[in-house]
């Protein structure tokens, strides 16, 4: 008769399934973004509400702090991942800290707590990014990352576009708390799901003593329709000796990567790796862009087209709903044909359509080309953490947590330095003036990273010759 201890855990196959670690990292990825965009619209009424001038610098500071809580905080992070391979112990870390940072900005009253619970709020952020997209490379096999990477951003979008509608309209209906405590309800239910999770490492432990799993898969275990025929057992004593040579190779590489090569040093290969590189560049040029618009759209559609904060928040609708299709969809296409395509397809998108929005048409209209441009931002993001995750698997000694610290890391200065840029411009500016200069700052930014992305993203591109690009593997 088995011990308690030699039981297995209550709804082992569920709770060690990739679809529910799919969908808690998809939730937490959604509640960060939601944090941070959920501030764009409200901010500024807030600000006038408690008798601030210069708002629109002001707004610039607040939504910039987000992002220098992401950059201070990932250092770190790089550090402790290298370290700590239990990955749902630091998530529940991060989740902890944000509904802290989250209450702590619900009672603010004055511009300076602002600051302050921005600031936390980016720190913890970085480790539900970090950590999470980490997860997620630890789960999947490696011919299903670029569609489960396309899922999870894919909570990138949805934060983005639930965080500005539902923040405007719960704060002009319930006032300043009513959107974090809708945060909050959030991280509540992500909260369960952490908790409920059982990583795919510790499930195998358990295959390994005879415990057969239906349907289970994982990077270091062959797909279930391989190893699972009706009932057969997968104990160790029923596996072939080819899978378990491989999984003696797999934990020496583990081994390799976690007491290999000084940390910083691997990092500093890992960036000279143009294709990483090229990455990290974009994830910067998204943040910036994205900072730009958040801190100038608000003000320019107020004034503009006269909208209050409700009708503010619902137009940034328009720039990430898009993407609840197109991001899986390029996941899927850089799975089948490589990342290259997807990415070179997503910046030509956005720099043909975002001069589009300086056109003084009718509201409709602008909606309209803000979708053109959230179809080019969403064929560009999940490529090229594609991208990382494959520079890191030729890169030895670098781990997953280190290269999603480096796209935070690159996404956080990018959204540093959009916002604070953005908001000094229009405060220097008059409104439509101001969002002249940074819709034209922004495109021409992305133009001249496309070459780059035509070039490198997805591997050198070879001059003069048009095939279908295979998925690289690390060998």
């Amino acid at each position: 008769m088995l011990s308690f201890s030699d039981r297995p855990p209550v709804l082992l196959k569920w709770r060690s399934s990739t679809t529910l670690i799919l969908l808690a990292v998809f939730i937490g990825v959604l509640v960060d973004t939601a944090a941070f965009s959920i501030a764009a619209p409200i901010i500024p009424f807030r600000l006038e509400q408690l008798g601030y001038e210069s708002v629109g610098d002001k707004v610039g500071w607040i939504i910039a702090c987000f992002g220098a809580g992401l950059i201070a905080a990932t250092p770190i992070a790089v550090y402790v991942g290298s370290k700590v391979s239990n990955r749902q112990l630091l998530l529940l870390a991060g989740l902890l800290s944000m509904a802290g940072a989250l209450i702590l900005f619900m009672e603010s009253s004055s511009f300076i707590a602002m600051l302050i619970a921005r600031l936390w709020q980016g720190m913890s952020g970085t480790i539900l990014w970090t950590f999470g997209l980490a997860l997620v490379i630890d789960s999947v096999p490696e011919h299903r990352v670029g569609a489960s990477l396309g899922t999870v951003m894919a909570g990138f979008s949805a934060g983005e576009a639930m965080g500005p509608p539902i923040g405007g309209v719960l704060y002009r209906h319930l006032g300043f708390r009513a959107p974090t405590v809708f945060l909050l309800i959030l991280l509540g239910f992500d909260l369960v799901l952490r908790l409920a999770i059982i990583e795919k490492k510790t499930a195998l432990r358990w295959i390994e003593k005879g415990v057969v799993i239906p349907g289970f898969s994982a990077p270091t275990y062959p797909p279930a329709h391989d190893e699972v025929q009706g009932t057969k057992d997968v104990s160790p004593a029923a596996t072939n000796p080819e899978g378990a040579a491989e999984k003696g190779q797999l934990a020496d590489s583990s081994a390799s990567a976690s007491t290999g090569s000084n940390l910083w040093r691997t990092t500093w290969r890992l960036v000279q790796d143009p294709r990483a590189s090229v990455a990290i560049g974009i994830a910067m040029l998204y943040g910036v862009v994205f900072g730009l618009l958040d801190t100038g759209m608000v003000l320019y559609v107020k004034d503009q087209y006269g909208l209050d904060e409700q009708g503010a928040g619902l137009i940034f609708i328009a720039v990430v709903v898009p993407s609840f299709i197109v991001s899986p969809l390029a996941g899927w296409l850089t799975d089948r044909y490589g990342s290259k395509w997807p990415a070179t397809l997503g910046v030509t998108t956005f720099v043909a359509t975002y001069p589009l929005l300086l056109i003084e048409g009718p509201l409709p209209l602008f909606v309209f080309f803000l979708v053109l441009v959230g179809v080019g931002l969403s064929c560009v993001v999940t490529p090229t953490t594609h991208d990382l995750n494959v520079a890191a698997a030729a890169t030895p000694g670098a781990e997953p947590a280190q290269v999603f610290a480096l796209f935070n890391l690159a996404f956080s200065v990018g959204s540093f330095i959009g916002p604070i840029c953005g908001g000094q411009i229009m405060h220097s500016m008059s409104t439509r003036n101001g969002f002249v200069t940074v819709t034209s700052i922004g495109t021409a930014l992305v133009a001249l990273a496309a070459p780059l992305v035509l070039v490198y993203t997805g591997g050198r591109l070879r001059c003069g010759v048009l095939r279908r690009e295979r998925v690289e593997t690390a060998t």
